[in-house]
């Protein structure tokens, strides 16, 4: 069995954001004679210069909008615009921040001499506001992948040595070694959660992904499958059939790009658990919730 056979592609759609996190949505832009002057500074993606939100601010702005998605607290309109624009200004901080975490990623690699591909990316207003939903208990302010910058990297041996690299070059917040231990979806990775100092010297924590393309694309292919049936696979949510498929497939691709032989058992289960799971992922079987 070839590395990544064993998951089907499927053209995916993510469904619109609907009711109350799409009222939210709806303020995610400032009117001109809305924006803020003063020494601290951000530009949000709609080009308003807002003033950063203190630490205690963004807490009760997660905590606000946490209550109206999960609580259905029937708010005004601009208390909840309120608590909305100071999640879009605390995002946009950790834009600069994000760019220097993104330069020092590439030295490291240059370093390292690997050729790969690097991206990066602040997490979406929506994205955010989910998470805010499914973690009741996390505090917005230290939320650490509001920014992320991701390398592709040949093999887990460069992985292994880009990771060493960066710890000794800017001490870590915290590592979260997913090859070693995968996530109980099969996700596997390694996160480095490291921290730059924002335009007005505050610190704000970036997530560094290091994957190998075997492993970015089994993450990818995880999140245009949830795309398709409404669910989301990556968090360990769907259809018990998609998840068991999901997590040994990615079981049966370790142990071939560590250059072993995938067992026979192995791989008839993977075949298996594939048929349980088409109906599924073809829309033929019940609703998705497992």
């Amino acid at each position: 069995m070839a590395a990544g056979s064993a998951i089907p592609g499927f053209p995916g759609h993510v469904s619109p954001e609907l009711g109350r996190t799409a009222q939210l949505s709806q303020w995610g832009h400032l009117r001109p004679d809305e924006r803020h002057s003063g020494p601290s500074l951000h530009v949000c993606d709609h080009g308003a210069m807002v003033r950063a939100p203190a630490n205690s601010q963004v807490n009760r702005a997660g905590q606000a909008i946490r209550r109206f998605l999960v609580e259905a607290e029937p708010w005004s309109d601009d208390r909840l615009r309120s608590a909305y624009e100071v999640v879009v200004v605390f995002r946009a901080a950790h834009q600069y921040p994000l760019i220097k975490a993104n330069m020092g990623l590439r030295s490291v690699l240059r370093t390292e001499h690997c050729q790969v591909e690097v991206t990066q990316r602040l997490k979406r207003i929506p994205t955010i506001v989910d998470k805010l939903r499914r973690e009741p208990t996390m505090q917005l302010a230290k939320m650490q992948d509001i920014g992320g910058c991701r390398a592709i990297l040949r093999s887990v041996s460069e992985i292994r040595n880009v990771e060493r690299r960066l710890s000794r070059n800017r001490p870590p917040l915290r590592v979260s070694d997913y090859i070693a231990v995968p996530r109980a979806s099969g996700y596997r990775a390694v996160h480095i959660v490291v921290s730059y100092p924002d335009q007005d010297g505050v610190a704000r924590a970036i997530e560094v992904q290091l994957r190998t393309r075997v492993m970015h694309e089994w993450a990818v292919t995880v999140e245009r499958l949830g795309g398709r049936i409404e669910a989301d696979l990556k968090s360990g949510l769907g259809p018990r059939p998609v998840l068991d498929f999901l997590r040994t497939a990615s079981a049966a691709m370790a142990i071939e790009e560590a250059g072993g032989t995938v067992a026979r058992e192995l791989e008839a289960e993977v075949v298996a658990l594939r048929a349980a799971a088409m109906p599924y992922l073809e829309g033929t079987s019940g609703r998705n919730q497992g």
